[in-house]
């Protein structure tokens, strides 16, 4: 199992304890931001190795605005040095699933070199990554990407099809498995967040959390905030994550808007031990985004038993209506998003309803077990794949 930055840490540590429980032997290749996420995680079955930039990663997190590209760059040239002990180690295993690969351009050629020497999968989270420009050069270097891989792993149909059409991925070698739960939230250790737990008057909270970025709408939610308080509807706003890009513009506008007032600003990573509580804290969780192909916060809602509001696009609207667990709004809809929040603040009959549905969901149709073995049979596929392009005089390198 391949996250070098450990970009999904409750998807690939949940997928790889599953895998374990189904029989497998699991070995995780990642970097120390592991050991910063996964601290307060009771159960770790598998074999997790610090492989990838153990001196640059969380240095880099943390450089200022001058030194972060040189901790770039060295982050860079450990990542060219982990991948190659990794081309010399391949043999010893007999798939490897890959997720989120950090340098794109480096990532797809390396596949390319190592794909006749193991069965390659990738999990494919977003079709296009969060910072891909999607010009030319990044469609090919992903279509070089996707077609390096033996199985792509697509949680939607939206990105299955997104495969086929934009990529020309031949649909045998794409497996629809969903995005299980976040089960560790269950029992993991925790630590409360004191400004949510104590308000001096409590107050229904709608939660946005998750690295912020333009395509999430945070400037729509703040929006229909504005005319929710016009209509005298009692609430506050919290805004938890890492931001991704410049902050002021939303500060700017919750001035503009006259929201200080209702808005709680957490503009910083958030310790994994503490993410449960913002959901415990919160009476709907907001998901105004313009794009995505799955949310980790949508899962992490549903694990909670949160209701939701969110935008009708290919991350969110199976999950809402299968899961009946709350409103889809259209995109850059400030008055549908208004009313969708103010009906879950002021029904508590329908937001409970709404919980008691998601977390169910969660439970049910969001369990790794089958997921695991749906993750197996994606393993066993590549490996014939592999197998009969081994045998095929010129096809290692397609």
């Amino acid at each position: 199992m391949l996250d070098p930055s450990f970009c999904a840490p409750g998807y690939t540590h949940n997928l790889c304890n599953a895998l374990v429980d189904a029989g497998c032997e699991v070995n995780l290749f990642t970097g120390p931001h592991f050991e910063r996420v996964s601290r307060c995680w009771r159960e770790i079955t598998y074999a997790p190795q610090i492989a990838f930039y153990r001196r640059t990663q969380l240095r880099s997190y943390e450089a200022g605005r001058l030194t972060r590209p040189v901790w770039r760059l060295l982050r860079l040239a450990g990542h060219l040095t982990s991948l190659a002990r990794l081309t010399a180690a391949v043999g010893r295993y007999d798939v490897l699933h890959l997720h989120f690969p950090p340098v794109l351009p480096v990532d797809a050629r390396w596949l390319h070199l190592i794909r006749h020497r193991i069965p390659v999968v990738h999990t494919v989270h977003n079709l296009w990554p969060h910072r891909a420009s999607r010009d030319a050069s990044d469609r090919q270097r992903l279509r070089r990407l996707y077609h390096a891989c033996h199985q792509l792993i697509a949680h939607t149909e939206d990105t299955v099809r997104g495969l086929i059409d934009e990529f020309g991925v031949p649909p045998e070698r794409i497996a629809r498995i969903p995005h299980g739960n976040f089960r560790q939230f269950w029992n993991q250790e925790r630590a409360s967040v004191p400004a949510l737990d104590h308000p001096a008057e409590p107050t229904p909270t709608i939660l946005m959390f998750g690295e912020l970025r333009p395509s999430k709408g945070a400037d729509v939610l703040l929006r229909a905030a504005a005319t929710l308080r016009d209509r005298g509807v009692a609430f506050r706003v919290v805004l938890a994550g890492a931001p991704f890009a410049a902050t002021q513009p939303i500060r700017d506008l919750t001035r503009e808007l006259d929201l200080e007032d209702r808005v709680v600003f957490h503009l910083r990573y958030v310790e994994e031990e503490v993410v449960p509580s913002y959901f415990e804290a919160a009476s709907v969780v907001a998901l105004p985004y313009r794009t995505i192909d799955q949310s980790g916060v949508a899962i992490a809602a549903l694990t909670m038993g949160r209701a939701i509001v969110a935008t009708r696009i290919a991350g969110f609207t199976d999950l809402v209506e299968q899961g009946e667990c709350g409103l889809l709004v259209p995109v850059d809809d400030v008055e549908s998003l208004a009313a969708a929040l103010e009906r879950l603040l002021t029904d508590d009959g329908l937001r409970r309803r709404f919980e008691r549905n998601a977390r169910r969901y969660a439970e049910t149709a969001l369990a790794w077990e089958p997921i695991a073995e749906c993750t197996i049979d994606a393993y066993r596929k590549a490996g014939v794949l592999w197998a009969a392009c081994s045998r095929t005089p010129g096809n290692a390198g397609r």
